[in-house]
């Protein structure tokens, strides 16, 4: 069976049919992916259930694989995998956890992963476990549609401008963000920290997009506090602009992979009965730094 792509919505996103995820792909299929990765910025694999070990053997395919910065969420058979739950080891109900990547509010979870590291993922693969009965949506927005679109002045308000990204160690705007990295420690937090230009181009298909994200960024560089208040909340309202959204809503076994290096930013949805547990595993494909766009 040739590999086919269907796309998942109006603004990005595509179904993968015909890939074995738990076999090695084809130099000639691989290369389809790849290319498929790039044209829609987020894949999925649909109900295929996988053990760790075969998630790892199926990321690997796309680079090589990242440790997550907070230890205490490493799977201890496989510290490439991330357990992404909502519940600690006693079964009740982790607020950590659950708010690791979800939000209530749509509009202030949007992100890009590892946008605290210096050298942000490629790539992160989530693979579903166990899922609520409803709720728990995983949603994205086509950012580099979104820049596209953007009014000339605001665009040139913000090329170029340099923009803070913490994960823990200072007091952060987004609250979601912080509670999940008080998990960490104080060492741990004081690394996690990035440069990132607010407006990037992504390294392979050269597109720009917005690059800032309300859950991590912190301040824009170079202009006073009310100033980078308001670029930030006038870009954060751009990105939520429901033209530029679509979501996805997980059955177990499913697979979604998606584009961190600019283009694609995604959040989940904090709105699943809280007495209901939900587990996944995550891989990140290791990335290269950032680049500023310039028109």
């Amino acid at each position: 069976m040739s590999v086919e792509f269907r796309p998942m919505s109006d603004a990005g996103g595509a179904e993968v049919i015909g890939i074995d995820v738990k076999a090695v792909m084809p130099d000639a299929d691989l290369a389809a992916v790849e290319q498929a990765f790039l044209d829609y910025g987020v894949l999925l694999f649909r109900e295929q259930p996988m053990m760790v070990r075969e998630l790892v053997a199926f990321s690997r395919q796309f680079g090589e694989l990242q440790p997550h910065v907070q230890k205490s969420y490493r799977h201890p058979d496989a510290p490439e995998v991330v357990n992404m739950t909502n519940r600690k080891p006693d079964g009740s109900f982790d607020e950590a956890g659950a708010r690791r990547g979800a939000i209530e509010n749509l509009r202030d979870g949007w992100h890009s992963d590892l946008s605290y590291d210096p050298n942000p993922a490629k790539a992160t693969l989530l693979h579903s476990l166990e899922v609520t009965s409803s709720g728990g949506n995983t949603c994205f927005t086509n950012v580099a549609s979104a820049f596209t679109a953007m009014p000339d002045e605001l665009k040139s308000r913000v090329i170029g401008k340099m923009v803070e990204f913490p994960y823990g160690g200072v007091p952060m705007r987004n609250k979601s963000a912080a509670a999940a990295a008080d998990v960490m420690d104080e060492e741990t937090q004081k690394l996690a920290y990035a440069v990132h230009p607010a407006i990037n181009v992504h390294p392979v298909s050269r597109k720009p997009a917005i690059y800032a994200n309300p859950l991590l960024a912190h301040r824009i560089q170079g202009v006073s506090g009310e100033e980078s208040e308001e670029l930030l909340e006038l870009l954060f309202d751009w990105i939520d602009k429901p033209e530029f959204h679509w979501e996805h809503e997980w059955t177990v076994g499913d697979t979604i992979m998606w584009d961190n290096r600019g283009g694609i930013m995604h959040s989940g949805r904090l709105d699943y009965p809280r007495d209901e547990a939900r587990r996944f595993i995550r891989t990140t494909v290791r990335g290269g730094p950032t680049e500023a766009y310039v028109c």
